[in-house]
């Protein structure tokens, strides 16, 4: 289902948006007439496609943020809305993971989007702009092999809530997307030949969302161009879950 809203003359930045649910969002915003700019070290060049621009960015590099905000500075000099959507998994039992992997894990989830954030506020303050911070339904349930992660993602709602907090008197609206699984060809690569994750094979997985299947980019995308819209105008400091209801139980 396509949801309509009106992004005209509005400048949006979205991290880790070269795959997923940042690219389905990156399209949408598109698609609704704003102009985007995607932070993802996926990409190997600096390219602008339509209305989106896409700039190579290693979302755990400070300085690297600090540059490509400049570049914001210097071609567009505001911003209404930040996504804040760069994420990884890490898939490990406690005694094997090493401090390396969780450092990238926290790194990559949560420094991220302080340093977005910190960055993006004095434009958002300008605009009375808001924040959507991509969280998961695993900040609120536990998962076994998944320590590194959920923490992070349990940072990122308690982060959303904080900062929605310290910002509604300036005008600017936080809040957190949870999403559930999600199918995209990285979910179906880690199950090809029935392979089996720390929850079973991608039937379990399945099985675990009251719904029976698994979510699709584009309906997250719908969720997150819904709270940083007007629609959504009284909505700050909330974690919208669309999980299929997995945390339902």
């Amino acid at each position: 289902m396509s949801v309509t809203y009106n992004y005209s003359g509005k400048k949006v930045l979205i991290t880790g948006g070269a795959s997923g649910i940042g690219l389905a969002a990156a399209g949408a915003y598109a698609d609704s007439g704003a102009d985007v700019a995607v932070f993802d070290k996926k990409y190997e060049t600096e390219t602008k496609e339509g209305r989106v621009w896409q700039i190579p960015v290693d979302l755990t590099d400070s300085t690297q943020i600090d540059a490509a905000f400049a570049k914001l500075e210097r071609e567009w000099g505001t911003l209404d809305v930040l996504v804040n959507n760069a994420g990884i998994e890490l898939v490990a039992g406690l005694e094997d993971m090493t401090e390396a992997s969780w450092d990238l894990v926290f790194d990559t989830n949560i420094k991220s989007v302080y340093l977005c954030s910190k960055a993006a506020m004095p434009w958002l303050r300008a605009s009375k702009g808001n924040i959507v911070n991509t969280a998961s339904q695993l900040a609120v349930v536990g998962a076994g092999s998944f320590t590194a992660y959920t923490a992070a993602k349990a940072a990122v709602v308690n982060f959303s809530r904080s900062l929605a907090l310290e910002t509604a008197s300036l005008g600017v609206r936080v809040n957190a997307i949870c999403p559930g699984a999600i199918d995209t060809p990285l979910l179906r690569r880690q199950f090809a030949g029935g392979q089996r994750g720390p929850q079973g094979t991608i039937e379990n997985l399945i099985a675990m969302h009251p719904l029976g299947r698994l979510g699709d980019a584009k309906e997250i995308a719908n969720c997150i161009l819904f709270l940083s819209s007007d629609a959504a105008s009284f909505v700050t400091g909330s974690a919208m879950f669309a999980d299929g209801g997995y945390t339902s139980f």
